[in-house]
């Protein structure tokens, strides 16, 4: 087992997230040449979020990244400047046809269960994700036809039948790439999600589902000396005004999540500094084109030409969120930038127009029952008021919400898909007819070539230019329609440090310690 360089401070993870971007928020504070203390607990808290498992290969995966990632490790790694590293792989190889990968493994590593890390329960993890009556929310960002091969205890090759360029980012950033003891899951079956393991640094010690779960120190961490932090408690709160009190009061160490609304209300408080990156994620309404009345380009269409997301942004979001046309954010090396001329941005007189020429236009929108989300849906009703359209709002659990759109039991729902610097790693498994979980439902031959092509060919300059066209695609169809872009932000006590954030919604707490325990 390798050890690992000790801890920086916080600031210097920040520098190098943010290195080369623009748009980001301040810099953490520097708790100066401190070095990382072992012991302590912290407290994180959010609010419309919640999680109904700990499994990583259901069809809804809990979208609180930074808790999973705490109890599994992955079989690479993104660092905060976005680079992939080998982790539970020490080292990787391709092959000159780009259809071998072969992944050497780091040895003595066990679950929290005892089980032995080895290449057979790696090979077990992978073709879990692609097991098709697993229906894996995150198993689209695999190959479906891959092979996976364990000639020794130490080595696993994967076998594709097209090269797949965004396989090293699926496997550092999406959960097929994180690894479940076998035996537990072999044990708990459909319940596994209650009971998770993995070789984290943390893990489970309790639990009361979607409300609070208690991790502990991983005793036996394959990681020299990590982690630092003998617990983790991650707790959801009712609304997020109530998150922001309890951290503010001490009760918590980082609220996670942040809200425009949040951000604004905590400026100006010396204790706590706001982490925000370059977006990835889109703030949106996904639309069932599967059926009415959504089945009708000339709907979807309408409800984007009906939404002033300039507006919006200025007064409602303070700033913090802007107005985007794209799936593919600006925290990508792929955003194809801030206008995309093939998306219906505002134009209320076409929104009107298209409204006549269908007959009028009306449709339930299930949005996750938490005061930001339920602020947001009644803007963006007003909106499509003024257009002549009738958007009905259901407010539901944010659980129920995913599990709704993802089985197409819905018309319209507010949702925000993670976004990957990678854009294989999350447009495709959202929108390709052939790949991954589709909630939208839309079958687009054009657009499914698009995105075969950009997985298989090399070359980030090459791939950026046909996901330039993936996006100008994706404004025609209007599939989904953007309210804005969705930078992860988080609010964070000044006695807490090491988090590693990421340019996306992982954060790691190996590294993590608090000073003045």
């Amino acid at each position: 087992m390798r050890a690992r360089v000790a801890a920086t401070a916080l600031v210097t993870a920040a520098a190098l997230l943010l290195a080369g971007c623009s748009g980001s928020g301040p810099a953490p504070a520097d708790p100066g040449n401190a070095q990382p203390v072992a012991g302590g607990d912290a407290t994180f808290v959010i609010s419309g979020r919640t999680w109904a498992h700990l499994d990583i290969a259901v069809p809804a995966v809990t979208p609180i990244k930074g808790l999973i990632n705490a109890i599994y490790d992955s079989l690479l790694r993104m660092t905060p400047e976005g680079k992939i590293i080998p982790w539970l792989a020490k080292s990787y190889e391709t092959s000159a046809d780009r259809l071998s990968w072969t992944f050497h493994l780091e040895q003595g590593v066990t679950f929290t269960d005892g089980t032995p890390f080895n290449a057979e329960a790696v090979k077990f993890n992978l073709e879990r994700q692609v097991d098709p009556d697993q229906h894996a929310g995150e198993g689209g960002n695999l190959p479906q036809d891959i092979t996976v091969a364990a000639p020794d205890d130490s080595t696993v090759v994967i076998k594709l039948s097209e090269p797949d360029e965004a396989l090293p980012s699926a496997l550092a950033t999406t959960s097929v790439g994180l690894m479940a003891s076998p035996t537990a899951v072999k044990k708990w079956g459909g319940e596994y999600g209650l009971h998770p393991v993995g070789t984290g640094p943390f893990m489970v010690k309790s639990q009361v589902v979607g409300q609070e779960v208690k991790l502990v120190k991983n005793p036996t961490y394959w990681v020299k000396g990590e982690p630092y932090l003998d617990s983790v408690t991650y707790r959801a709160l009712g609304s997020a005004d109530s998150a922001l009190q309890t951290l503010k009061s001490g009760g918590a160490d980082v609220m996670d999540f942040v809200a425009p609304q949040q951000a604004n209300a905590a400026e100006g408080d010396a204790n706590l500094t706001l982490m925000k990156s370059p977006a990835l994620s889109v703030n949106q309404l996904m639309l069932n084109t599967q059926k009415p009345p959504f089945n009708d380009i000339r709907a979807r269409r309408a409800v984007g030409y009906a939404i002033d997301q300039a507006t919006l942004a200025k007064s409602l979001f303070f700033g913090y969120f802007k107005p985007t046309e794209s799936m593919i954010g600006e925290g990508s090396w792929a955003w194809p930038g801030e206008k995309v001329d093939e998306y219906p941005s505002y134009d209320l007189a076409e929104a009107k127009k298209l409204v006549n020429e269908i007959g009028g236009l009306s449709f339930s929108i299930k949005v996750s029952n938490s005061s930001d989300f339920l602020q947001q849906a009644a803007a963006v009703q007003s909106m499509l008021a003024k257009a002549g359209i009738d958007m009905k709002i259901d407010a539901v659990e944010p659980s129920q919400k995913i599990a709704d759109v993802f089985s197409h039991n819905y018309e319209a729902g507010q949702f925000v898909i993670p976004g990957l610097p990678d854009p294989d790693n999350y447009v495709r498994p959202f929108f390709d007819s052939t790949a991954g979980a589709n909630p939208s439902g839309l079958q687009d031959a054009t657009l499914d070539a698009l995105l075969a092509k950009g997985r298989t060919t090399q070359g980030e300059q090459a791939r950026k230019d046909i996901y330039k066209q993936v996006a100008a695609r994706m404004g025609e169809v209007a599939a989904t329609v953007y309210i804005s872009d969705f930078p992860v932000m988080r609010l964070q006590n000044k006695r807490i440090h090491g988090i590693q954030y990421l340019v996306t919604d992982i954060f790691y707490l190996d590294k993590a310690w608090v000073s003045g325990k």
